[in-house]
């Protein structure tokens, strides 16, 4: 056999062998983008527990009935969309659905009873609910009324204290579409390029003569990163034939190099391309890499974060005995998922909600951890601006200033036609830069979560405690009959701020200084009430503190 037909052979079973290689790839890549939609499902599914989590705390808290924090959790999750209008759906226990967006007429009934001739069948998700309570299962069901049924997997996890189970579902024929767009573009590269090589690689089998700048085009394409260029002579026993095998360890040694610099960037870009922060980190939990969300995270840069543990970020917050049960979870089942307080590098706290997971070697032992974070605040800052949650400080978990200005909006208006009265305090801490410097940003952080509960206690159940800025609460009270009614509630939180409190070991005195300004006796826009109670918030401080004025005083001064 002739070298020119040694080198049609060669092509032919290298392509077969590559082609053979491509439809492997392209069957794991075909699964790997369904579990990708599926791992999205997962995401959104653990977002709604957390929603329903929210609301059944404020039932516990005795702020909402049984019967209200289910409506309002019906409602929120009626409302919720996400992607290209996907959405979230509620069973409970018997398999009856609760809460479905795209099929409000489907509400009430059993998954069991939903089998119909078009073929539609939803009992594998009732069998689910009933006997698993969380899982991922296939099904099929009509994607728009009256349409043709298609395969469905939906994942779905169980939100125990009312014994519901949310799910969402992915359609199998819109991961399909992924990877029938991901296959176009990439035949759209591979078919030219392959031809191209075939056409070259027949024009240098013409002659044995062209040998030496065979090999040296293939040099070349190394050069260019291109390692794929066929080797001609490496089963000649001449120079020639110890060349051609040198450049081929050449262009092997190359490849990988180059394939591993390629899987390093693509996943970082798929990292960063993320709005959830990442790390991978070896054994020992030093971080190897670092996405760009995680150094924005944090403030500081992937040179400094990298060789480093995730411990180098601790607030301070968790101990030891936290960090400890984390790890040995960690060990054990491979995985952790749970919030933790890290310090960013402006000193400020970060909650993040952090999921990781350990990936061992063919003899189990861990060799890396990967760890997905994504900012609870920041998360929650979306949400509302989604009209989702609602709106609180993460810290004290008291009401933020944005919906202390929704209730309060809400409140005049009711002054406004009943004639009974609405109260805002606003409420500072006396010196507090000194309780910072002498506890530490931690120790400040605790304080201000201890006064919050104060204020809780102090206050009626009825009113809406929020935290305006650092050390700067605000008490909204709501239908008030007199002045009088006012007044008791100021006095009880002057006399609750007053007792010391024991932070990490230190006693610490404190008082407060309060600003009332009631309607409509200041005013009946909120912006201007707030006002009045700032007014007269300064004026207090101003006379040494520990002490409540009301905006009516600060104005008899001034006159």
């Amino acid at each position: 056999m002739g070298i020119r037909q040694k080198f049609v052979l060669s092509i032919v079973l290298g392509l077969g062998a590559f082609m053979t290689l491509l439809m492997l790839s392209l069957y794991a890549q075909r699964q790997a983008v369904i579990d990708a939609y599926v791992a999205r499902n997962h995401s959104v599914v653990s977002l709604g527990l957390s929603l329903l989590q929210q609301i059944e705390d404020r039932r516990l808290a005795g702020r909402l009935t049984l019967e209200q924090a289910q409506a309002e959790a019906k409602e929120t999750l009626t409302n919720l969309r996400y992607g290209d209008g996907d959405y979230l759906f509620a069973l409970d226990g018997a398999g009856t659905l609760l809460v479905h967006p795209a099929r409000p007429q489907l509400v009430g009934t059993n998954l069991l009873d939903i089998r119909d001739d078009a073929g539609n069948d939803l009992g594998p998700l009732a069998k689910m609910a009933i006997e698993q309570g969380t899982g991922t299962v296939r099904y099929v069901f009509t994607r728009m009324h009256g349409g043709k049924p298609v395969e469905k997997i939906t994942f779905a996890a169980a939100f125990n204290p009312w014994g519901w189970l949310l799910g969402s579902g992915v359609y199998v024929e819109d991961a399909e579409a992924a990877f029938q767009r991901s296959v176009r573009h990439m035949a759209a590269i591979a078919v030219p390029l392959t031809g191209i090589l075939l056409l070259v690689v027949f024009l240098l089998a013409r002659s044995v003569e062209r040998s030496l700048r065979e090999l040296a085009q293939v040099v070349t394409g190394v050069g260019n990163r291109q390692f794929d260029l066929p080797v001609p002579h490496t089963d000649r026993l001449d120079e020639l034939g110890q060349l051609a095998r040198a450049v081929q360890s050449l262009q092997n040694m190359a490849g990988m190099e180059d394939e591993l610099r390629r899987s390093r960037d693509m996943v970082a870009s798929v990292f960063d391309a993320s709005q959830e922060a990442a790390a991978v980190c070896d054994s020992s939990g030093r971080m190897v890499f670092v996405s760009a969300a995680l150094c924005r995270m944090t403030g500081y840069d992937a040179g400094w974060l990298e060789g480093k543990r995730l411990d180098a970020l601790r607030s301070g917050h968790q101990d030891d005995e936290f960090f400890d049960t984390v790890d040995t979870h960690l060990d054990r089942q491979g995985y952790w998922e749970g919030d933790v307080w890290y310090r960013r590098a402006s000193g400020e706290i970060l909650v993040v909600h952090k999921r990781v997971t350990a990936i061992r070697d063919q003899d189990g032992q861990i060799v890396n951890k990967v760890a997905i974070m994504r900012d609870v605040v920041e998360r929650g800052r979306h949400q509302r601006a989604q009209r989702f949650l609602p709106l609180h400080d993460p810290l004290t978990n008291l009401a933020d200033a944005q919906l202390l200005s929704q209730r309060l909006a809400r409140a005049l208006a009711l002054t406004a036609r009943t004639g009974r009265l609405t109260g805002l305090l606003v409420v500072d801490v006396d010196r507090f830069a000194k309780v910072n410097q002498d506890l530490g940003m931690v120790g400040g952080d605790e304080v201000l979560r201890f006064l919050a509960l104060r204020l809780m206690k102090a206050v009626r159940s009825s009113d809406t405690v929020a935290r305006l800025q650092e050390d700067e609460y605000a008490v909204l009270m709501e239908d008030v009959q007199t002045g009088d009614e006012v007044r008791m509630v100021v006095g009880r939180v002057l006399d609750a701020m007053r007792a010391p409190l024991v932070v990490g070991g230190h006693t610490v005195s404190l008082s407060v200084s309060i600003g009332v300004a009631t309607a409509p006796e200041h005013g009946l826009g909120d912006a201007r009430l707030l006002r009045s109670a700032r007014g007269a918030l300064e004026n207090a401080k101003l006379d040494g503190g520990d002490r409540a004025l009301w905006a009516s005083q600060v104005v008899s001064l001034a006159g």
